[in-house]
């Protein structure tokens, strides 16, 4: 980074459970609420196993990590799953608190939609809260038309073609 902090991004593996959690755990409530869309104090060992567990098509995920062996840690994931259709997939993005606003969040997401154009899905979407400013500032960098919302509902739809 510019500031001169490192870190490196890779695919999400199956031993990284404790890492998921550990970054769920550690994002403010505001943030994990703005991610899940819903309360979460602790993540169940099952919903961290869906999170990790990924087969590298019609679910990926990509992590930016510091640290080495047992001292790394999530400083942002970008993950995507496909939709019933299997043409597209929808994705979402978390970066730490601390991390926020550094760019790593767009760098992340540019290279999980390029993954997801090379696996052949057609586009790419995202639900966001419309008070989610940050997310939807976000989706402007990356290109992706963004609906306006429907009356009474506090999601718009964020997307873009792939292919």
């Amino acid at each position: 980074m510019s500031d001169g902090e490192e870190y490196r991004v890779r695919p999400i593996r199956a031993d990284d459970a404790e890492r998921e959690r550990r970054f769920i755990v550690a994002l403010r409530p505001e943030s994990r609420f703005r991610r899940l869309m819903y309360t979460l104090r602790e993540p169940s060992a099952q919903f961290i196993a869906q999170l990790v567990n990924v087969d590298h098509h019609r679910n990926m995920a990509l992590v930016a990590v510091q640290g080495r062996e047992v001292d790394e840690r999530f400083i942002a994931v970008a993950r995507y799953a496909a939709d019933a259709s299997g043409e597209d997939c929808e994705f979402a993005v978390a970066v730490a608190d601390e991390w926020q606003c550094r760019g790593i969040g767009t760098l992340l997401t540019r290279l999980l939609f390029e993954y997801a154009a090379h696996e052949g899905f057609r586009s790419i979407y995202g639900n966001i809260l419309a008070s989610n400013h940050d997310m939807l500032e976000l989706a402007g960098s990356l290109d992706l038309q963004v609906e306006m919302p429907l009356a009474g509902e506090n999601t718009v739809r964020a997307s873009r073609r792939l292919n």
